[in-house]
């Protein structure tokens, strides 16, 4: 954990907010406290009354500490989350070109100043967007991290009108949304997904999945032998299996398992020696090879935090085509062991959201 302490406000302000001091691998190491409020003080930020705030598998694997390695904690009190929906409170001269004290906005936060389980946050132009006004903050708050990270993924695999998608473990925060994506935005013409059967497999139906195949009962990789997609998005580390069901030239895009180095190169710049050392050490090969074999690709992506795709996938929610699905809404940040322990059980269909205000 980092060692210095949160900047304090001009004027005293505090908030609460959701923080650990300490990593751990439960809800345990998360606590409600009262910590500086964040403030302006760049001209291309905004500050944000967040009114509720997702969680994502990433927050797990931060809190363990699994993050710490690329992206050491800077503060010696950090705030859990990246997601948030509320309305800007002030505005710095840039950002003021851009939104206006009231707008209501969604953003996946990008950094690791503040985050996104509190009363307020700082937040850059460049990673916000206009809320749509037909839907909730808390349907909001579900959408960034999920819905960029499909709508990256989607595109890097070249997606288009007419493609054949297989999208596995539908019924998740991912998952559904990139089935949404794939069919509404995207124009896929095909996408197969995997989920189980009973509420699982009627989030894949409502998203727009063509084919569920029932992971219980049966396995993928046999249902859909010599069949030939375009495009497979691994988010569950299946991409050895995977390799069969792509067709030449096909393409496999993971955000599950080990980063490759070129990957993390993109996202981290200038990555330490010993951690491109364990990355090159640790590097899917199998993956690799297995698309190879059958004359495809495979590749790792971070998804980037960006203002402009989220203002896209803003027009579609508003249009209602995508609809984010939420598993768990915690009332208060007082309440935040629902959400978090949710979604550390690895049970959640949809989203796991906190409404803060």
């Amino acid at each position: 954990m980092g060692k210095s302490p949160l900047p304090l406000h001009p004027n005293g302000d505090t908030m609460k907010a959701v923080c650990f001091k300490e990593f751990g691998s439960t809800s345990d190491a998360l606590s409600l406290q009262t910590i500086p409020k964040p403030f302006v003080s760049s001209p291309s930020q905004v500050l944000i009354k967040i009114h509720a705030c997702a969680l994502n598998p990433i927050d797990k694997i931060r809190l363990s500490g699994g993050l710490a390695a690329m992206s050491p904690e800077p503060f010696e009190t950090s705030v859990l989350g990246y997601d948030i929906a509320g309305v800007v409170e002030e505005v710095g001269e840039e950002a003021a070109s851009s939104f206006k004290i009231g707008d209501e906005v969604f953003s996946r936060l990008k950094g690791m100043y503040y985050g996104a389980m509190a009363e307020y946050v700082i937040c850059a132009v460049p990673e916000l967007a206009k809320k749509p006004a037909n839907i909730s903050f808390s349907e909001a708050a579900a959408v960034p991290l999920a819905g960029l990270t499909a709508l990256q993924s989607l595109r890097r695999g070249q997606v288009k009108e007419g493609s054949k998608v297989f999208i596995p473990g539908g019924a998740g925060g991912v998952g559904s949304i990139a089935i949404q994506i794939a069919k509404k935005m995207l124009g896929a013409a095909h996408v197969c997904t995997t989920a189980s059967p009973g509420a699982g497999t009627e989030i894949c139906k409502q998203a727009g999945a063509d084919q569920i195949i029932d992971y219980r009962s049966e396995d993928f990789e046999e249902v859909l032998k010599g069949e030939e997609f375009d495009m497979a998005f691994d988010t569950m580390n299946q991409s050895v299996k995977m390799a069969n069901t792509i067709k030449k030239g096909g393409k496999i895009v993971s955000i599950s398992g080990t980063p490759t180095i070129e990957a993390i190169a993109e996202k981290y710049p200038s990555p330490s020696y010993m951690i491109r050392i364990v990355m090159f050490l640790s590097r899917n090969r199998a993956a690799e090879r297995a698309a190879a074999k059958n004359g495809g690709t495979w590749e790792y992506i971070f998804m980037n935090p960006s203002g402009k795709d989220l203002s896209e996938l803003a027009s579609y929610l508003e249009r209602g085509d995508i609809k984010p699905v939420i598993d768990t809404e915690a009332d208060g940040l007082e309440n935040f062991k629902v959400a978090v322990d949710k979604l550390m059980s690895g049970r959640s269909k949809g989203k796991c959201v906190i409404k803060v205000a």
